[in-house]
């Protein structure tokens, strides 16, 4: 597994603050992007055509294996790149769970969403409203942990 890998390389090669440090920042950036509605991610989409085919449910497991598998589509929130910065950076052993986890989450949160009155009545455009609104909390609680972590890094 890369992230394992690179983590455990990371570990060996730079100490624990340093790592928690690079944490912070990247939380810290992440967190502004958020709130700037600047997500970073890949410019890769679920294809239309299994949005205007597939029935809800159905629709909803492809896409949430599609967003869950963390590097194949656009991204709503950057927590998802954070959190797989916290396995490399400072808990490389939990990648396998973190990973897992995170995937099966966003399928079943997708899958379940998928199946609302709302997922149906959402257009292309008219989406945008909650979205801005999802990542300006997600940007307020990176900002939150980042200051939380900072103060492990400074205290004794």
């Amino acid at each position: 597994m890369p992230v394992y890998l690179i983590g455990s390389a990371v570990g060996e090669l730079v100490p624990e603050t340093w790592r928690v440090v690079a944490l912070v920042a990247l939380a810290v950036l992440f967190g502004v992007l958020d709130l700037l509605d600047r997500t970073p991610h890949i410019w890769r989409q679920v294809p239309q055509r299994l949005v205007r085919t597939l029935p809800a449910g159905t629709l909803g497991v492809v896409w949430g294996i599609d967003l869950g598998l963390i590097f194949s589509t656009q991204k709503t929130t950057s927590l998802i790149w954070l959190a797989t910065a916290g396995v490399v950076l400072v808990a490389p052993g939990s990648a396998p769970l973190v990973l897992v986890v995170t995937a099966l989450t966003v399928t079943l949160l997708v899958t379940l969403w998928s199946l609302t009155r709302k997922a149906a009545e959402i257009e292309e455009r008219s989406d945008r409203l909650w979205v801005s609104r999802v990542r300006r909390v997600s940007g307020a609680a990176m900002l939150l942990l980042a200051a939380a972590l900072a103060v492990t890094v400074v205290s004794p």
